[in-house]
């Protein structure tokens, strides 16, 4: 068959945003593949969205010669395991964020990855919106001079219905990890640096994960990044980010998903700008970049060392809130 054979592990709910609508849009590829734990959970998957064929686990889909790019969307603790051994049987990979429970996963993955010769790309889907890549460019224009703050901050409640991956310890629940890894990417994309200190308190749920968080990042530059995140019930979607410069303001709404329009991103100035907003998704975006990298080798900015500096930097932040145990369960 023609085009690149994306095999699917699971029937994860974001598969059909990520993946499923962006390949009936882009022709260079195809669903080729798909494992889930229930069969017949994929059997119906497989049916409704068009996927060529079902096989019976992650093993044979990872080993099947019609799957050249692996989509990894499982629980967290689970990323590390599955994407090593679709890297080991020669597949590309794009892995879900947050990428692994703790940074020391994160390393063997890369290093797995460096192994293999193939591609392994965290799947922060905002990075290739062009409304990201206008802030970046107007940052770069010293439209507001030198970049002193970020305010940066992802909220959405996230209901516990007792088997909820996002509010479990062992599957790498919480707000941070889920929500929180976004503004904190955010601000390390923008920033182009590791921070210098990090400090960082919680709240708990019952069960012991982040309900919420708040983590300062002070970075070499001068510049500091305040990051919140909230996942309580009743908490409404928010998702913003303020850049402060010497000279003025960028604000951005909705730099995680611009294109939606149940919650559209606008892109402004202080200096009067005020961004074109692509309607195009960023999952779209996404996709077409790893397309274009396996087939032409071009770097992307979401795979490499920037995978290995956003993780640390969880587990610091993890760490600075008293919580570190929730990334390293040995501890």
């Amino acid at each position: 068959m023609s085009g690149i054979g994306i095999g699917l592990l699971g029937a994860a709910r974001i598969t059909e945003k990520a993946l499923v609508h962006p390949v009936q849009v882009t022709p260079q590829c195809r669903l080729a593949a798909i494992a889930a734990r229930d069969r017949s959970r994929a059997e119906a998957y497989a049916k409704r969205h068009k996927v060529d064929q079902v096989v019976d686990s992650y093993a044979a889909l990872i080993d099947s010669d019609e799957v050249d790019l692996v989509y990894n969307p499982l629980p967290i603790n689970l990323h590390a395991e599955w994407t090593i051994k679709a890297l080991g049987a020669g597949k590309h990979v794009l892995c879900e964020k947050p990428f692994a429970m703790n940074a020391q996963e994160a390393q063997a993955m890369l290093a797995a990855a460096e192994r293999s010769g193939k591609r392994l790309i965290e799947a922060f889907h905002y990075r290739y919106h062009p409304a990201f890549e206008t802030c970046l460019d107007w940052l770069a224009a010293d439209e507001i001079g030198e970049l002193k703050e970020i305010r940066a901050r992802f909220d959405v409640q996230i209901k516990d219905n007792g088997s909820e991956i996002r509010h479990r310890v062992e599957t790498g629940g919480g707000a941070m990890m889920d929500l929180g890894c976004y503004p904190l990417h955010w601000a390390l994309t923008i920033l182009g640096e590791a921070p210098t200190e990090v400090t960082a308190s919680a709240t708990l749920t019952p069960v012991g994960v982040d309900e919420t968080l708040q983590a300062d990042l002070t970075f070499g530059s001068g510049a500091v990044a305040h990051l919140t995140t909230d996942m309580a019930m009743g908490t409404p979607f928010q998702a913003d980010m303020k850049l402060i410069g010497s000279k003025g303001e960028i604000d951005f709404l909705n730099p995680l998903a611009p294109h939606d329009l149940r919650a559209p991103g606008r892109l402004t100035s202080s200096t009067g700008r005020d961004a074109e907003i692509s309607p195009i998704s960023t999952y779209t975006y996404q996709l077409a970049t790893v397309l274009r990298a396996i087939q032409l080798g071009t770097p992307v900015p979401t795979e490499g060392d920037m995978i290995l500096r956003q993780q640390t930097v969880l587990d610091q932040i993890y760490e600075a809130a008293g919580l570190r145990h929730l990334r390293y369960l040995d501890a």
